[in-house]
């Protein structure tokens, strides 16, 4: 509701200008409307923005605004859309229109939750240069799931469920993207064995989430241990948490890390650690 507020603007903006008078919406650069409208999301890229002026129409069908897509939140999209079929073909029509005026050049995909391996591989073929995606669905197969990363030469991170940690998927990833360095992990729990199969088959990585689930403190320490490069790490929102001294201490090397402080047992002793990000 508020970014649609924000669209329903006066078409005139007072304020001081050269000569005096009121600057019109529809006058701003092209170069900057695009920069604000990479920031929007796809429901306004199509619904909203190209209805105010013609200026914004032609904005908005710059690839630049297309190169972050996020379907997250569908069922806002698909109300503010008008969509009324299954949510499947809906999406796969607006995912290949989003895709047409990226013009192949998307960096980022944030997919619903319904997505499989099947809109994966469909945007591995149309857009192989992606950088980063996110997929929570638990069901996508393991198999269809590594053929369709050996398209993705250029990714650089992903977030995914945990039924993808596994050596299988994790070295193939790091086998075919050279340059991965970040990883989310969508999970209810986390223990010292899944977090060394992170660590022995992504030893590059820099940026690591894992949140909203139970992770003990073998776990963590093995992740800090093993993680050599890493910079990264966020591992708030867990019921249980194992943060001691002891972890802190071992994550003094990254830059940033996260935990919630109302599960920490005995580091509010420690000053010295105090530009760590506690998030409770």
């Amino acid at each position: 509701m508020e970014k649609r507020n924000k669209l329903q603007v006066a078409d005139k903006v007072s304020g001081p200008s050269g000569d005096g008078g009121n600057r019109r919406w529809e006058d701003l650069g092209s170069e900057l409307l695009v920069a604000i409208f990479s920031r929007i999301g796809v429901e306004d890229l199509i619904a909203g923005l190209p209805y105010v002026c013609s200026s914004w129409r032609s904005a908005v069908r710059d690839p630049f605004c297309w190169r972050v897509l996020d379907f997250r939140s569908w069922d806002t999209i698909s109300s503010r859309l008008g969509c009324r079929r299954d949510e499947a073909v809906d999406f796969a029509d607006l995912f290949n229109f989003a895709i047409s005026r990226s013009v192949g050049r998307i960096d980022c995909v944030y997919f619903p939750s319904f997505s499989d391996e099947t809109n994966l591989e469909y945007l591995a073929n149309r857009c192989p240069m992606l950088q980063y995606f996110s997929m929570e669905n638990p069901d996508v197969s393991e198999t269809e799931f590594c053929k369709t990363i050996s398209k993705l030469k250029f990714l650089k991170g992903m977030a995914v469920d945990e039924n993808l940690i596994c050596h299988q998927v994790l070295q193939h990833v790091n086998q075919c993207s050279s340059n991965f360095i970040e990883l989310k992990v969508f999970s209810d729990t986390m223990d010292k064995q899944l977090a060394s199969i992170i660590c022995d088959c992504l030893p590059h990585l820099q940026k690591l989430e894992i949140t909203e689930c139970i992770m003990s403190r073998g776990a963590i320490l093995t992740l800090l241990d093993g993680l050599k490069k890493l910079e990264f790490l966020d591992v708030s929102g867990y019921a249980i948490s194992g943060i001691t001294n002891e972890v802190i201490e071992k994550a003094s090397h990254l830059k940033v890390f996260r935990w919630d402080s109302k599960y920490a047992h005995g580091v509010a002793s420690n000053p010295s650690l105090r530009w760590f990000i506690s998030c409770g």
